[in-house]
């Protein structure tokens, strides 16, 4: 369990860290939505403030006009319209004008009107099969877009006629739905719209009623192209970074006013969309705002991924943390196991080498006592007694090698043999494979090895060069039931009689063989010399 606890607080504190993350990017979200909000009421509050100043124009021409009860030459409508500066102070609309309203049999007397006003022979135009006529008689700035206007009878027109009767039945300023002026005569041409407001040489009379007709006798109006209107509001400093669409919902069916260029096609997709609904004069628009340029969202929630990128990073690091506390914990426990381990390990050995030292100590006495029995004299004593030491610390001596593991029997043996016949070992053949030996077995052999060469030395023709030696091995058998079978082979030109009795030198070696290591000792004595068969088992 405790493996997957830094997976389990990695885990905790990642959703932890996201969910507060979540929590942050929603409220960037919201903070975001609400800044461009901001922006975009701040765009749609430029169109409105736009088209009021138009209004209140409208407003303002139609009091020129009560003030001069009608009567107004184009000469002075021409100087007043130049006074307000349209083009500077006004951009967006295309003129201020009148429109006589009158019976349509009286309209061809509005030809002279013109005539006389701007020096032009154009009768009133198109036909018409209503009952009253609303031609253009006055419009200014004179440029060529409006010159064409001149003499038009807008009471022909459907939508015209709509908010021209609006307007009537009102009494006060209506707008037209989205039309196409008479103005637009170049290839740049925009959706556009009217507002019309009626005017009356007895303003106390009011302007509406049933019967408003007869006291109206024509309406101030302005022409507006929708794209100017529009750019002259957005684009006026300091510049939003939106883009608009603007259409007429007033029928319940959006007729489109103006849009911006690389408007997108499915709005709000990519980034944020505000609509907002205007009233202009009698008509209902819808505006939808959206972002000119779409922010990448690591630019927009910076906060939001540094956040989360930090929870990540602080779940990451406490698992490690966890881990790396779990590893010293666990590499503590290991460390109290081995000293653990390793005082009883002490404990095992002391008392090992107790049981060693205790062993050899009773070897060491036995061999003592067995050697004074046997010697006549101390001097004799002495070196039988040494050299048997020697040979119990030689075996000694190659466990400690070994780290009290095993020894090789090859090197045992020729250690024995060099101390008892010198280095040279000329007479001398060993042959056999590499046998490992316990601490008991090299104890044992060691001895037995010591005995037969110093025999071979004191009995045998060793010493006089005629005489040879051959020790050779095998081991038989797998597993637990494995034998090492020992020929030690004596050669010489004298034959080695049986003894009539077992001296110091065979029970000691029978001791260790048959005693200590269970094994069997074959003795035959022949012509040639001695030979000897040991056979033990080894692990």
């Amino acid at each position: 369990m405790k493996r997957y606890l830094p997976l389990v607080f990695f885990l905790v504190a990642s959703a932890a860290g996201l969910g507060l993350t979540f929590i942050m990017y929603r409220a960037e979200e919201v903070a975001e939505a609400r800044r461009f909000e901001v922006v975009a009421d701040d765009a749609v509050d430029r169109i409105e403030e736009r088209i009021s100043q138009h209004m209140a124009l409208l407003t303002a021409t139609n009091s020129f006009f009560v003030a001069n009860h009608g009567k107004v030459s184009s000469d002075a409508f021409r100087a007043f319209v130049a006074g307000l500066n349209l083009n500077g102070y006004f951009k967006g609309i295309q003129g201020v004008g009148f429109a006589r309203l009158l019976p349509s049999a009286e309209r061809n007397a509005v030809g002279g009107e013109i005539g006389f006003n701007y020096g032009l022979k154009r009768a009133v135009w198109p036909e018409t099969d209503q009952g009253l006529s609303a031609p253009i008689v006055l419009l200014e700035p004179t440029d060529a877009r409006n010159r064409v206007a001149l003499g038009y009878d807008m009471f022909t027109e459907a939508r015209r006629r709509e908010a021209m009767r609006a307007a009537l039945a009102a009494g006060e300023m209506r707008a037209s739905a989205p039309i196409e002026l008479v103005q637009e005569i170049t290839e740049d041409k925009q959706a556009g719209f009217l507002v019309y407001m009626p005017f009356s040489e007895k303003p106390a009379a009011g302007n509406s009623g049933p019967d408003a007709e007869k006291r109206v006798s024509g309406f101030v109006y302005a022409p507006f192209r929708a794209g100017d209107l529009h750019r002259a509001a957005l684009l006026r400093p300091p510049h939003l970074p939106v883009r608009v669409e603007t259409t007429d919902t007033t029928d319940g069916v959006g007729s489109l006013l103006f849009r911006s260029e690389r408007y997108p096609d499915e709005p709000g997709e990519d980034g944020h969309m505000v609509q907002r609904s205007i009233q202009v004069a009698g008509r209902s628009w819808t505006v939808n705002v959206v972002e000119a340029h779409t922010r990448p969202n690591a630019l927009v929630y910076w906060r939001s991924f540094v956040l989360g990128a930090a929870s990540l990073l602080f779940a990451a690091a406490l698992a490690v943390s966890i881990r790396s506390r779990l590893r010293a914990v666990a590499a503590t426990r290991k460390v109290r196991e081995i000293s653990e381990k390793t005082i009883q390990e002490k404990d095992l050995m002391l008392q090992e080498m107790k049981h060693r030292i205790k062993n050899s100590i009773a070897r060491i006495l036995a061999i003592s006592r067995q050697t004074a029995s046997s010697s006549e004299t101390i001097e004799e004593f002495s070196s039988s007694f040494s050299a048997r030491l020697q040979a119990m610390a030689n075996a000694q001596d190659m466990l400690t090698r070994s780290r009290w593991q095993k020894a090789d029997l090859h090197e045992l043996l020729a250690q024995e043999l060099e101390q008892v016949f010198g280095e040279t070992l000329d007479n001398v053949s060993i042959d056999g494979p590499k046998v490992s030996l316990d601490e008991k077995t090299t104890h044992a052999l060691g001895l037995v090895f010591h005995e037969l060469a110093t025999n071979a030395m004191k009995y045998g023709n060793m010493t006089d060069g005629t005489g040879g030696l051959s020790v050779s091995w095998t081991v038989d058998g797998a597993a637990r039931s494995r034998r090492l079978v020992l020929d030690w082979v004596e050669r010489g030109d004298e034959a080695i009689e049986k003894p009539s009795g077992k001296g110091f030198g065979t029970r000691l070696i029978d001791a260790n063989v048959m005693g200590e290591l269970s094994g069997t000792v074959e003795r035959a004595y022949r012509e040639s010399g001695l030979e000897i068969r040991i056979a033990i088992p080894v692990a």
